[in-house]
């Protein structure tokens, strides 16, 4: 198994993710409500949709397989600390001098661009994560690693 260092998540860490970090935008608040707007904006190949909610548990993060699409996906980490697993691709196969394991924390908003190879995270501790995904309906070609990562 290859090793990869866990890092935290931030503007400008992992090329072809933008990311909206928690308390990094205004609330709106009144009443009853607060109102959370994001500053992200992605465009879509089409306007059909769909979405879901991702509910991960505690696991070691070990990962065989990425998967990407072509098309954008939003992310919003509502719940728990994530280790999700990022690497660009080369010739149709991961490239493992890219592979980034990254730590996000909940309220962080990412938009993950088409063709970024990525997968299904973890949790970091026993708080489950729970995670809002909105994308175009659209395939999940998986690519194997040459050898499992593990993050430490």
């Amino acid at each position: 198994m290859r090793k990869y260092k866990i890092i935290d998540i931030a503007s400008g860490v992992v090329d072809g993710v933008e990311v909206q970090m928690p308390d990094s935008v205004e609330v709106y608040k009144e009443n009853w409500f607060e109102w959370t707007a994001t500053s992200l904006r992605s465009h879509m190949k089409t306007s059909e949709l769909a979405g879901g909610v991702l509910r991960i548990w505690k696991h070691t993060p070990i990962f065989a397989e990425l998967e990407y699409h072509h098309d954008s996906e939003l992310f919003y980490f509502a719940q728990g600390t994530a280790i999700l697993p990022f690497a660009d691709m080369k010739d149709g196969e991961i490239d493992m001098d890219s592979v980034q394991l990254v730590r996000v924390p909940a309220g962080t908003q990412i938009i993950i661009k088409p063709g970024k190879a990525h997968f299904v995270a973890v949790a970091e501790d026993n708080t489950p994560v729970v995670i809002i995904v909105a994308s175009p309906a659209m395939d999940a070609p998986r690519l194997s690693f040459e050898e499992p990562v593990v993050g430490v």
